[in-house]
């Protein structure tokens, strides 16, 4: 692996650890080094729903958004809220892949406010779909992280 692609991971990285709000103690110290498998456990054990609300407020979403970018009903968004109850693993998924494309989109756009305005409008090399309606699916983030390396690297779209 080249050393600017792991400069480049280690940065999204943080992004991401910063979207999140993680601390060191949030992840078990053998697999801080792992890359993005250090993520696995910290979603496994169940993301608390501060870390929900501090990458709502990022990407300034509603409650609404983010419950169906979840994948749940408002109502159960809420109660998570409410009882301070952790999301499930795959909520949890879908929240890490929300905050690993935002964080992608920073480093490529190099601005949060241009990063979360991008990603909420419709998009030409997305065929004129929205990408954070997109990356609901890992198909979609997919093809959203692809266009955002074409963007990087110059590409027309």
């Amino acid at each position: 692996m080249s050393t600017a692609l792991t400069a480049e991971n280690e940065e999204i990285k943080k992004k991401i650890i910063g979207t999140l709000g993680l601390k060191d103690s949030d992840m078990k110290p053998r697999e801080r080094d792992k890359g993005m498998l250090t993520f696995d456990a910290v979603i496994r054990k169940g993301i608390p729903y501060a870390k929900v609300r501090l990458v709502k407020t990022a990407l300034n979403l509603t409650d609404a958004d983010l419950a169906e970018y979840l994948g749940i009903s408002l109502r159960t968004l809420q109660r998570k809220r409410d009882s301070h109850e952790k999301l499930s693993i795959p909520e949890g998924d879908r929240l890490f892949r929300i905050a690993r494309i935002f964080a992608l989109a920073v480093s490529v756009l190099e601005n949060e406010e241009m990063a979360r305005k991008w990603l909420q409008r419709a998009q030409r090399g997305l065929g004129g779909r929205v990408p954070i309606q997109v990356i609901q699916t890992e198909a979609g983030a997919q093809q959203v992280e692809d266009l955002l390396e074409k963007i990087e690297f110059g590409v027309l779209v």
